[in-house]
């Protein structure tokens, strides 16, 4: 038959919406059949067939077209091959131009080659050469049921027993070779096989069409426990998992797939009534894993051996799915067990137990991130902190983004409130400048090498806004929140803020709150002082300070009494802060309780620092650190500068203490 004829009857006998529920399910939609595409990651179906026309369309990515076009797309195949295979199933006689005629030949007689092989190791397992795979494959509690519906089959220690056997069967070596079976031998002529002294695991497509093989030696003393085939023509380790023909009706209506580490990982699961799992062929995972899993389902499951190497490799893999856009999680095991281990011995209701808490893949990144530095220090939580954020910046969708932030702020501080607020802002932050920015205002990096940094030392060094300048106290409040917000910007104007600085920070956030009242968009105080970053710098290094500090409970009468303070210092003529010196501190040649001017008394311990001529007898250093104390709560204060961290005297490691204030 002519192949444009050939090509017609194809397309006008294959029942396209049947080829397509293959690999996809479909749902009635009028005269139209739809399902969710499996050539890209989508939620809401756009996947649309029409049985009637033959034609195949997304409408999400755009791909489409006929019963052909499908088949060569979701199995990689040729024009030729796609029509052969249709044409075969038909009945229709197909005939291919020469050059094709030969590629499709010569991958034929590989398929030929690779389904002979498979028979024969089937037969070396049932046979007397075999017993010691029987008996290897029964003590991993395997039952023959499970041995034969996944094909499995041994090959013998001879070192050419399937060549020979290839050879009676007249698959040409040049094919065998090409297959990966067999090796040609480097001494002198003839060849050798590839698996030998192994139990044989065939590896498949969708379809069931065997493409490689796994083998597990026997011999205690092989080092190379497992052995794949090598990549062939027909098949890359990269692009194939094992267990899919078997896994694919279950893991499509679960909408979810477990990928393991292991062959009998996958068999025991497989046994116990858990149908949804596959397993990865000895090699990393690749983003054409996460797509072919991708066409069945939209999660998968990570499920790695509890020891450090399992940790590490599901660790690598947030990245990959990412880009594919495939949701992942993970699943944690006991301590020391597989999950073939654990559903022999705990059974299948504990591998679903540890299946119900599996963690997104993110989730888990953080938690081991922070269980790995908890117990080191604050050195060490800030490296945490850091390296939180490059786990942050590569989860694309910001819904997921903003929650796993929370999540890692409250890993950060153990669960105290003020602590988790506080690094929520400072992580948020510091996200911002590590991911490419989509607004019209430009990055430009803080002087501080990290914000996650300058939060530590702020949060130990135990700051409270209720001990710092009105304007500083008032402005942080404004920033944690729109009800705290509104009552400042009623009692006080951005005109009463002195500081130039705070007065533009003001500003932009009396508008946004104004705006968010009207519009009801939500109150994005950071995206505030963000967008300060291109005109004021010195506003938006203010707001980014403020915006980390670390808030602890406040009331209506807090701000009323910080705006009357505020108000009271302009009326007095600016932020010139006033320290009264309590009597029993007052120096012998000043009357008790005189004021002394604080930024005087600080410019003069920042003269004596820059000359490097502080020390601890200093008087005026002396003074000072008990003004830092007292700020901090101790003993009479006003409102005082910049809330700057104090200088220190060289060798001082420590604030001094209350014993030491006679000093």
């Amino acid at each position: 038959m002519d192949s444009d004829v050939a090509k017609e009857e194809i397309k006008r006998r294959a029942d396209l919406a049947a080829i397509v529920q293959q690999y996809v399910p479909l749902q009635r939609s009028g005269r139209r059949l739809k399902g969710r595409c499996p050539f890209h990651q989508e939620k809401t179906p756009s996947f649309f067939v029409d049985p009637a026309g033959g034609f195949w369309k997304c409408f999400g990515c755009g791909a489409g077209g006929d019963v052909f076009s499908f088949l060569m797309k979701i199995e990689g195949l040729t024009f030729p091959e796609a029509a052969e295979r249709l044409a075969n199933q038909l009945g229709i006689q197909w005939r291919s131009e020469p050059v094709d005629q030969a590629r499709v030949q010569r991958r034929r007689q590989q398929q030929s080659a690779l389904e002979l092989a498979a028979e024969h190791f089937r037969h070396n397992l049932a046979s007397p050469l075999g017993a010691g795979a029987r008996e290897y494959l029964e003590k991993r509690g395997l039952l023959p049921e499970t041995v034969e519906a996944f094909g499995l089959g041994f090959a013998p220690a001879e070192w050419d027993d399937l060549a020979r056997f290839l050879g009676g069967k007249a698959v040409p070596p040049a094919m065998a070779q090409e297959a990966g079976l067999i090796r040609a031998r480097q001494s002198h002529s003839g060849f050798y096989d590839v698996f030998r002294n192994r139990v044989m695991f065939p590896i498949s497509d969708a379809s069931g069409r065997i493409l490689g093989f796994g083998g597990r030696t026997l011999d205690p003393e092989e080092s190379a426990k497992y052995l794949n085939s090598a990549d062939t023509p027909l098949f890359k380790k990269g692009h194939h998992v094992y267990g899919l023909p078997q896994a694919r009706a279950a893991m499509t209506a679960a909408n979810f797939v477990v990928l393991v580490e292991g062959y009998t990982d996958v068999l025991a699961l497989h046994q116990a009534g858990f149908a949804q799992v596959v397993a990865a062929l000895g090699t990393a995972l690749t983003e054409d894993h996460v797509r072919l899993l991708g066409r069945y389902v939209e999660t998968v499951v990570l499920c790695y051996d509890a020891d450090t190497a399992g940790q590490a490799a599901a660790l690598r893999n947030l990245e990959v799915f990412e880009r594919v856009g495939v949701d992942a999680q993970v699943v944690v095991l006991p301590q020391g067990l597989d999950p073939d281990e654990l559903v022999r011995e705990r059974g299948l209701a504990a591998w679903e137990e540890c299946l119900a808490a599996r963690l997104s893949l993110a989730e888990y990144q953080l938690d081991r991130l922070f269980a790995a530095y908890r117990d080191q220090g604050p050195a060490a939580l800030d490296r945490a902190a850091v390296k939180a954020v490059e786990v942050l910046a590569k989860v694309q969708q910001r819904p997921r983004r903003e929650a796993l932030l929370r999540r890692a702020a409250g890993l950060w501080a153990a669960k105290d409130p003020a602590g988790t607020a506080a690094m929520e802002r400072t992580l948020q932050l510091e996200l911002e400048r590590k991911m490419p920015a989509p607004s019209r205002y430009p990055r430009r990096r803080s002087r501080d090498d990290t914000l996650i940094r300058k939060s530590l030392a702020e949060q130990a060094a135990g700051l409270s806004p209720g001990r710092q300048l009105p304007e500083r106290l008032l402005l942080t409040l404004a920033l944690q929140d729109l009800p705290p917000a509104e009552l400042i910007f009623r009692v006080v104007e951005p005109a009463d803020f002195a500081l130039e600085e705070h007065r533009a920070l003001a500003l932009a956030l009396e508008a946004h709150t104004r705006q968010a009242q009207v519009e009801d968009d939500g109150f994005q105080p950071v995206e505030v002082v963000q967008k300060l970053e291109a005109g004021d710098a010195r506003a938006y290094e203010v707001g980014t300070e403020l915006l980390l500090a670390p808030v602890g409970g406040f009331a209506e009468k807090d701000i009323v009494a910080a705006a009357e303070k505020l108000r009271s210092y302009r009326e007095a003529g600016g932020l010139q802060a006033v320290y009264v010196i309590p009597q029993a501190e007052a120096p012998e040649t000043g009357a008790p309780g005189e004021p002394e001017d604080f930024e005087a008394l600080l410019a003069r311990v920042n003269e004596l620092n820059a000359r490097g001529e502080l020390s601890h007898d200093d008087p005026d250093y002396q003074r000072y650190q008990r003004l830092v104390r007292r700020s901090r709560g101790k003993g009479e204060y006003d409102w005082w500068a910049d809330g700057s961290a104090p200088p220190r005297a060289p060798g001082a490691d420590q604030v001094p203490s209350e014993s030491d204030e006679g000093s």
